[in-house]
């Protein structure tokens, strides 16, 4: 769902990066009580710093959402990942009540027609705004939800040949299982590619949710598709699972108001059937994002800092090199 280091403390320096991201995800976390919102936003109304932080990030984000056609909102990104990441401090402590101001769910309707069709939902969006706030709330409002996404530091090999990005090290070890942990006590189920697919297929039998980021970086198959004017690999396991049980395909999306609390917009369920529903989803995402691009910027500039380090970038006109076109066929 997310990855190692995403947001701009990861532009700092080596080992200064890993200190203070260990002092922000692991030492902050300790000092702030969900029960206590004016706390959080003290700390929000500090997002002017987030952007000074950032170096070096500026023109590969300006970039990557110019390349999509949409406004390089740089400066509010930024601002953006920072809220989310003050607030998800105290994912694992929330309960229903006390996640009511920091977010809020439109178009539950939606949700709850598709799961009256007793079939389970797939639940589908890409990396944008306070996704971990939305799975918290779907938890604490009595939406059993399995997330399906990578866990964990980068295996040692990937790690080995990407020290900087994605090397090992006691910091980052800590944070990880400080942010792991968190995610666990929210009451969601996780599961990783080590885990048998025939999981998700159990969860959505019982008419439960299954979470997938259709935009993330995991996974064995991949295709291309037209997504915000350029061609990408996306993953087509999310659509593939919902046509093989039948499970409705729900789509949301993301966003940080300036003021007030982070908001999911869930959109009409989409059949699995229909021969276009992977288009659907991903039309409904880009509009999404087209009118509200700033939540993005950070997975865009994620993914374009590390194309070196597989074969499936996520868009391929940045490619370092020409391994992504064995998914692609003549």
């Amino acid at each position: 769902m997310r990855g190692e280091g995403r947001s701009q403390l990861s532009q700092l320096p080596g080992v200064a990066a890993d200190v203070t991201r260990f002092a922000f995800y692991v030492q902050l976390r300790r000092l702030l009580d969900p029960g206590h919102p004016e706390r959080f936003r003290a700390l929000h109304a500090l997002d002017g710093a987030a952007p000074r932080l950032w170096r070096g990030g500026w023109e590969r984000m300006s970039d990557e959402l110019l390349r999509c056609g949409l406004e390089p909102q740089v400066d509010r990104a930024l601002r953006v990942q920072y809220r989310v990441a003050v607030t998800e401090l105290a994912l694992g402590r929330f309960s229903k009540s006390t996640l009511e101001p920091f977010v809020r769910v439109e178009g539950v309707e939606h949700l709850d027609a598709a799961l009256a069709q007793g079939k389970g939902v797939v639940w589908v969006y890409p990396h944008a705004g306070a996704v971990m706030l939305m799975l918290a709330w779907l938890v604490k409002n009595g939406y059993p939800y399995t997330q399906y996404a990578a866990r964990g530091l980068a295996p040692v090999g990937v790690a080995e040949a990407h020290p900087e990005l994605l090397g090992h090290n006691r910091w980052r070890q800590a944070v990880r299982e400080a942010r792991e942990q968190d995610e666990d006590a929210t009451g969601g189920t996780f599961l990783s590619l080590s885990k048998p697919a025939r999981e998700l297929y159990r969860t959505l039998a019982r008419n439960e949710l299954v979470g997938i980021a259709f935009d993330g970086r995991i996974g064995s198959k991949w295709q291309p598709y037209t997504f915000l004017g350029r061609q990408a690999l996306l993953n087509p396991g999310a659509w593939r699972l919902a046509a093989s049980t039948g499970a409705m395909l729900v789509p949301c999306y993301n966003t940080v108001p300036d003021e007030g609390p982070a908001v999911c917009t869930i959109g009409p369920g989409i059949d699995p059937r229909a021969p276009d529903a992977d288009m659907q989803v991903l039309r409904y995402a880009e509009a999404r994002i087209q009118a509200s691009p700033a939540e993005y910027g950070g997975w865009l500039a994620h993914c374009r800092q590390r194309n070196t380090v597989d074969d499936h970038p996520l868009f391929t006109d940045h490619a370092e090199d020409d391994r992504w076109r064995k998914w692609v066929k003549p």
